[in-house]
């Protein structure tokens, strides 16, 4: 390949990754908050918590996402925009819908060890895209939560493929299979 040829798909590459980026939903406040009202449509009925935004409401060491109880989820604005700048549009309303998972587990006590927390959470996350695609009329973000969630992996949130896994099957199933027909996988 010529050097004109290389420097030319640089170039293209380099901005399309700038548009990339450019096009990516800004995450305030507003957009939280607007998330947790669409959460709310579909498991408002399991659970309805607070969503503290920049304030370390859980009391941990670094904003990130965490839900501590069934009335308290804990986001910071930057980390969920980082994700949707690495990961794509919508990312943050899939990590929304993830912590809300947690709030519900809290609520009515379910606690299926770990990794099953995390992964019931994905599978509630699931189930929130879907209502959102059919409901709301959001383009399909299933990939764009696939692909957060398993860059999330490790630990207690299971491995990339299980998290793939039950993203997928909670879009599939919806939450009430996600609260009581949770597979071992």
């Amino acid at each position: 390949m010529n050097k004109k040829l290389k420097v030319a798909l640089a170039l293209v590459f380099g901005l399309t990754s700038a548009a990339q980026i450019a096009y990516a939903m800004t995450v305030n406040s507003t957009y939280i908050n607007n998330t947790g009202n669409e959460i709310r449509g579909i498991f408002g009925r399991y659970s309805n918590p607070t969503i503290y935004v920049d304030r370390r409401a859980c009391g941990e060491s670094q904003l990130s996402a965490f839900a501590c109880g069934p009335y308290t989820i804990s986001v910071g604005s930057s980390f969920l925009q980082n994700a949707e700048n690495n990961y794509g549009n919508y990312a943050a309303k899939a990590i929304l819908g993830h912590e809300w998972g947690h709030t519900i587990q809290f609520t009515y006590n379910i606690n299926p060890g770990q990794p099953y927390m995390e992964l019931q959470a994905d599978c509630a996350g699931g189930s929130f895209i879907r209502y959102a695609v059919d409901s709301l009329r959001y383009p399909n973000f299933l990939a764009t939560a696939v692909s957060t969630a398993r860059a999330y992996a490790g630990g207690d949130h299971g491995t990339p493929a299980q998290r793939d896994y039950y993203t997928r099957w909670g879009y599939t199933n919806g939450i009430s299979k996600c609260l009581n027909n949770l597979p071992r996988v």
